[in-house]
């Protein structure tokens, strides 16, 4: 999902179709929520839904993916980073969902980094 938010940005595509999972829909929420995209949905179309995004103007400056299948990155409470000095956010897998640093410290949970954006 990142690449392909990287990719349609350099080309300034700013509507994006995606295969649609849990994890790319608690992602596209984060992003919603933080203010880096207009709006997502998602299509019932077979054989697997699809999620559309659709991108801001400007407001993505850098995607960066932190854990990999070949190395998982993981943080407690203390250890959160910030990413840029707080002007972006970190995007963590928790056991309350996937939350943007500053959502998962406020309900006191660590989890996998998944991505840093800015």
């Amino acid at each position: 999902m990142l690449a392909r938010i990287r990719n349609s940005l350099m080309r300034e595509v700013y509507r994006l179709e995606l295969p649609s999972t849990n994890i790319l829909e608690g992602v596209a929420s984060v992003l919603l929520n933080e203010g880096y995209i207009e709006k997502y949905e998602t299509r019932d179309e077979s054989p697997q839904k699809v999620l559309l995004l659709y991108l801001k103007v400007g407001t993505i400056r850098g995607l960066k993916r932190i854990s990999k299948p070949s190395r998982r990155v993981y943080v407690n409470l203390k250890n959160i980073p910030r990413v840029k000095e707080g002007l972006g956010i970190a995007i963590i897998s928790t056991s309350k969902g996937i939350l943007s640093d500053r959502m998962a410290r406020k309900e006191k949970v660590g989890g996998e980094i998944l991505a840093f954006v800015w």
